[in-house]
């Protein structure tokens, strides 16, 4: 069982989706993109969309369909490029962060260095620049041009933090991108496992703890 050095830790960097923020609407945009470009249900799908439209700078969902139309080599309907961006846009409305984020955050930013680390859009990510969290830095996959778990996120937000990687704990929900791969790059890491999120990744981790919220994060780490 892999165990915490909570003494170590100097900075908490968490994952996006559905570690800090989820979408509750109906169609969600992410499986309704999966359907439309006839991925959903392949091993890995949401891996193929992240590569479509988290990898580059993009001006919107609908650069991010053509993107993911020379990804695939599927051409949708005009018809069904506006529904999809009707539905992508409808759903930026339900962005929430889950409930105790902004307290457990705060009281972690008196203490810890606090980032944010996610494989995600360059658009419609306002919710995150009105937002009062205290993150001392942001890093997103498009701005490097590689998704988690390239070890090259995690040196940058290493160095964004000023701090040694030893000093560093990951927060996510994917076992490979947020856990291995940043323990991989010499951090510490924990898995959370929210409940009834969709989307959210359920891999096997038999050996490994989990939380389902943010609320116990300050007494594992002795605040």
């Amino acid at each position: 069982m892999h165990s915490l050095e909570a003494k170590r830790v100097r900075g908490v960097v968490f994952d996006l989706w559905n570690t800090l923020a989820y979408n509750d609407h109906r169609p969600n945009p992410i499986v309704a993109l999966g359907d439309a470009f006839g991925l959903r249900g392949r091993p890995g799908w949401t891996k193929s969309i992240e590569r479509g439209i988290m990898r580059e700078r993009l001006s919107g969902i609908e650069e991010g369909m053509e993107a993911l139309s020379r990804l695939t080599g599927k051409r949708l309907a005009r018809d069904q490029v506006e529904e999809l961006g009707r539905n992508w846009r409808e759903g930026c409305t339900r962005t929430r962060f889950f409930r105790e984020v902004p307290e457990v955050l705060r009281r972690l930013a008196r203490r810890f260095h606090l980032g944010l680390l996610s494989n995600t859009q360059s658009f419609d990510l306002e919710f995150l620049d009105r937002s009062d969290l205290p993150l001392s830095a942001r890093l997103f996959s498009y701005e490097l041009g590689v998704l988690k778990p390239h070890p090259a996120l995690f040196l940058r937000m290493a160095d964004l933090l000023k701090l040694a990687p030893s000093e560093l704990l990951m927060v996510g929900d994917n076992l490979e991108d947020d856990v291995t791969g940043a323990e991989a790059a010499g951090w510490q890491a924990l898995l959370i496992r929210r409940r009834n999120v969709p989307l959210s990744f359920q891999e096997p981790h038999p050996d490994r703890k989990f939380i389902a919220s943010l609320e116990p994060l300050p007494s594992i780490l002795l605040i």
